[in-house]
């Protein structure tokens, strides 16, 4: 083959004869072509909504309506790069159709191809998409499509990166006045079936979609000088892990729970660098348990640590 390609080059080359040969590669209609967005976190920080503070988000929608984005952008198959910090939803459209009423989520490393050659169609490319954050999901942060052009265009991702799913903010109990339940704030599970956005007339209940495997979970506490070292117990109520019996049916009682400690601590500095608050990375215990229809409670015995507020921010892979 790669004599006869060079005796034609050859030929053509002295001899002004015509070339009948193809190029090695083969032309695609263009290269494959990258699309970054950073959305918005949709769990966030708040004192009065602690774990109501997420955005509304229309059940009617697959993809969140403000994060929605349409693209005229022909190709055969959609790539969501690893370091992408959040899944996405996408609808295809194919030639002048509409897109589909099912929206597509893709995992970071992920890569899909929506279908194969439709009858009467030649080459089975999309002509567009639509894409956004999946509806019930509570975390945001950069992603990174790849289009890619050409029926054998190919992409080899390794691993599952670690992504901030879920923030929120919890005020510490009295361990002597603990309520009778815990509060629903602690799923693993998306759409999240217990989602309340902002007020109970706005609920954003369905079916989850999306399931996290939590890989660590953060607290930072909301309290620039501590005198001393105080305990916080974490109540875990209704967990996946120990709360469900044979049928799937949730026990409410008795729940698990273990103490942290939060140390000594003093701000220190000046000016927007003048309060730190102390952070605490929970470690071989509760940032592996889910409690899709439970919850968590903070709560202390100490009064410097009673009434306080506890930012959390959890990790995980899907």
């Amino acid at each position: 083959m790669a004599l006869r390609g060079l005796a034609q080059f050859k030929a053509v080359a002295t001899t002004h004869a015509p070339s009948d040969s193809e190029p090695l590669i083969r032309q695609t209609g263009a290269p494959a072509q990258p699309l970054s967005r950073v959305f918005a976190y949709q769990s966030y920080f708040d004192n009065t909504l602690l774990s109501r503070a997420i955005l509304p988000q229309n059940t009617n929608d697959p993809i969140v309506a403000s994060t929605m984005k349409r693209e005229q952008i022909p190709g055969y198959s959609l790539g969501l790069h690893p370091s992408s910090q959040t899944p996405v939803a996408v609808q295809f459209t194919l030639g002048g159709q509409t897109t589909s009423s099912q929206a597509i989520v893709l995992s970071p490393g992920q890569i899909v191809r929506p279908h194969g050659l439709p009858r009467n169609v030649q080459d089975g490319s999309f002509s567009g998409f639509t894409w956004g954050l999946p509806f019930g999901w509570l975390g945001g942060g950069l992603a990174t499509l790849i289009v890619f052009p050409s029926a054998d265009a190919d992409a080899s991702w390794q691993g599952r990166p670690e992504i901030l799913f879920h923030r929120q903010r919890i005020q510490i109990e009295d361990l002597a006045a603990l309520p009778a339940n815990a509060d629903k704030n602690w799923p693993l599970r998306f759409p999240w079936e217990e989602a309340v956005s902002g007020s109970a007339s706005s609920l954003q209940q369905g079916s989850p979609v999306i399931a996290v495997e939590p890989t660590r979970t953060i607290l930072r506490l909301r309290l620039g000088t501590l005198a001393a070292a105080a305990d916080m117990r974490i109540i875990y109520q209704e967990t996946q892990d120990f709360d469900l019996d044979s049928a799937g049916a949730v026990i409410a009682t008795p729940v698990t729970a273990y103490d942290v400690t939060w140390g000594t601590w003093a701000s220190v500095g000046a000016g927007n660098l003048g309060t730190q608050y102390q952070m605490l990375s929970l470690q071989d215990q509760g940032w592996r348990l889910g409690a899709d229809l439970g919850g968590v409670t903070f709560a202390s015995s100490a009064a410097s640590l009673i009434d306080q507020y506890v930012d959390v921010c959890r990790y995980g892979k899907l």
